[in-house]
């Protein structure tokens, strides 16, 4: 059996001594350790013509792979909000008004394009640049390229005011002259290709570098607009035979068409209704069909609704039932009037 031929107090001293020595080493290692600064794109991210860029950060966690999908968020939220104030300064600048048009004519025209569902075009979506992690955050840096999306989204514009154009070519009078009668069916059907034209111009004025508005139509583009909006307040929805003639004639105008007595369009409406009580409340259900007919008193269309309306009373039931009802079936119209089918 072999002994150490140290004594023990020695045996201890080195073995404490070795044990400094190691930490000391590790110790010094990780004190020359050195985090790599932040790059420069994290205070001052790029500038060009063609591309806008975003800086994003997040907390950095053990999941690294989330920490960087937060800091992307953040950075596409970033290009956003720099869309968004080239936008309103743009539009600060450019104060023009068309005065040939008068407020309520405009302001038809403008609300039935909203009503019109348009058709999304597919964008350049952003990408993720450089990326970097530091001792508690991470950094990404997000650019997407608006030159392409500007390119995509003008050739989309110029296909619509061509379709305008040609549509337009079978109207029988021009922006001089009042809307001709039998020229309602153009008229309709050229508001949803304005309003795919208002929707494309929006996103256009949202991606440009251009310091005016972006997307301006051509003048024969704002002569065809004029004449739709003429339309729009020359034609008129009678809707004095029906049993809803005032819900019906704001539901009209909320559709941008003209509530009128003698007008090109009648409307005829045939509801009945049941009620309810249930927990100290009213139920009124409505059922019924709205009818259009054209200027000839022929039957174009007709449209069976369903409603409801619940208060307190039965008479404010009644009241909403009938103002959702009315809703309803001008919807329907117009849906049916504005169709491209």
């Amino acid at each position: 059996m072999m002994h150490s031929s140290f004594p023990k107090p020695l045996k201890w001293a080195l073995t404490l001594s070795l044990v400094s020595i190691l930490t000391g080493c590790f110790g010094s290692n990780t004190k020359t350790e050195k985090t790599q600064p932040l790059p420069d794109w994290v205070t001052s991210p790029p500038k060009d013509s063609t591309h806008l860029y975003g800086v994003g950060s997040a907390d950095r966690i053990e999941n690294l792979a989330l920490a960087f999908l937060q800091a992307e968020q953040n950075g596409n939220a970033q290009i956003a909000q720099q869309l968004r104030t080239q936008v309103s300064q743009i539009n600060t600048q450019d104060t023009q008004v068309t005065s040939t048009q008068g407020n309520e004519q405009v302001s038809k025209i403008h609300t039935a394009y909203t009503r019109v569902t348009t058709a999304p075009i597919e964008l350049e979506q952003t990408t993720n640049v450089d990326r970097f992690v530091d001792t508690n955050y991470v950094y990404v840096l997000q650019s997407i390229d608006r030159s392409r999306i500007v390119a995509k989204l003008s050739d989309a514009l110029n296909d619509t005011d061509n379709t305008i154009r040609q549509q337009s070519k079978n109207l029988s009078t021009t922006v001089n002259q009042p809307p001709a009668e039998d020229d309602w069916r153009i008229y309709m059907k050229l508001i949803p290709h304005f309003a795919q034209r208002k929707s494309y111009e929006e996103e256009l004025q949202l991606y440009s570098t251009e310091r005016t508005l972006a997307g301006k139509a051509d003048q024969d583009i704002t002569d065809i607009e004029q004449q739709l909006s003429n339309a729009l307040f020359a034609y008129g929805f009678d809707t004095s035979t029906t049993n809803h003639s005032q819900s019906l004639a704001s539901a009209l105008s909320e559709y941008g068409f003209t509530p009128k007595n003698n007008s090109l369009f009648q409307l005829r409406s045939s509801t009945s209704i049941s009620t309810e009580t249930q927990d100290s409340r009213s139920y009124v259900f409505e059922n019924g069909t709205l009818e259009l007919l054209d200027p000839q008193g022929d039957l174009l269309a007709s449209w069976t609704v369903s409603a409801r309306g619940i208060a307190k009373n039965q008479q404010a039931a009644e009241s909403k039932a009938s103002e959702n009802w009315s809703q309803q079936a001008i919807e329907a119209m117009f849906t049916w009037l504005t169709r491209l089918d």
